[in-house]
């Protein structure tokens, strides 16, 4: 194509800067493609981007719950908020479901795992709330426009943390939506020590019972159960999912922070 603009050129039919801005729109497009396909590459590893559908509360399961030793768990409309005192450990994703279950499986081999989602229950309501000592229980369904599932989510006090444990029975997996904040970084070696956005991100098998993340909240956050295939996806703004491939879930949040 070069050559043949330079026959024009010689022509006189085609002039010379003519013929440079078309080796430099060239060069561009080029440049950009090379920058682009990457980063796209990169987000593609296997992980479904779950939404989180609508959330319903009850009158009566609103407020705030204690947990005991300044500890507490609210619910209202706008979703979960773990806390000591007046300092935020966690949020569930702003006026959205806390918890998505998915129908699938998961795909070993590879470079990495792949999701295959051939189903999700997306919209939240929460019914009732009741506690046994510190221990608080909040019960609803999850459910789309056509099949429902009961949903239990635990909150309880364990060594200086809050474990949120969900349950979704005869479902695949959850995703567990937490509100995004910045500064998300990964904890080693579950995780890559740098900055988690805008990617998603298998959690590593090996590790027993680690730490994933922490976040400029300064608490850091755990994925459990460690037998199953975990990831972590914040490619979305304003969320955080964690993806656990199991009827039941268990994110524990510290409520200290971490020590340089």
């Amino acid at each position: 194509m070069l050559d043949w603009w330079v026959r024009r050129s010689r022509d006189g039919r085609v002039s010379l800067s003519m013929l440079a801005l078309v080796v430099s729109l060239s060069g561009a497009l080029v440049l950009g493609l090379t920058s682009w396909v990457p980063r796209v590459m990169a987000r593609d590893i296997g992980i479904v981007d779950v939404e989180p559908g609508l959330l319903e509360v009850a009158q009566g399961a609103r407020g705030v719950q204690s947990l005991g030793a300044g500890l507490s768990v609210s619910l209202f409309t706008s979703g979960f908020r773990l806390a000591r005192g007046s300092e935020v450990l966690a949020d569930t994703v702003t006026r959205g479901a806390p918890v998505s279950a998915m129908f699938g499986s998961v795909t070993e081999g590879g470079e990495h795992p792949r999701e295959t989602v051939s189903g999700v229950l997306s919209t939240v309501r929460i019914d009732a709330v009741r506690r046994v000592g510190d221990v608080v229980e909040y019960l609803g369904v999850v459910r789309d426009s056509s099949t429902s599932r009961p949903l239990r989510i635990k909150f309880e006090p364990t060594d200086g943390s809050i474990r949120m444990d969900v349950l979704v029975p005869a479902v695949d997996a959850l995703a567990i939506h937490l509100d995004w904040r910045p500064a998300t970084t990964g904890i080693a070696p579950a995780l890559p020590e740098r900055n988690l956005r805008e990617r998603a991100y298998w959690v590593d098998p090996t590790v027993i019972a680690q730490p994933a993340f922490t976040w400029v909240l300064g608490t850091d956050v755990s994925i459990g159960p460690v037998q199953v295939p975990r990831a972590v996806d914040l490619r979305q703004d304003g969320r955080i999912a964690v993806h656990v491939w199991a009827p039941r879930a268990v994110v524990t949040v510290t409520d200290t922070p971490r020590m340089p």
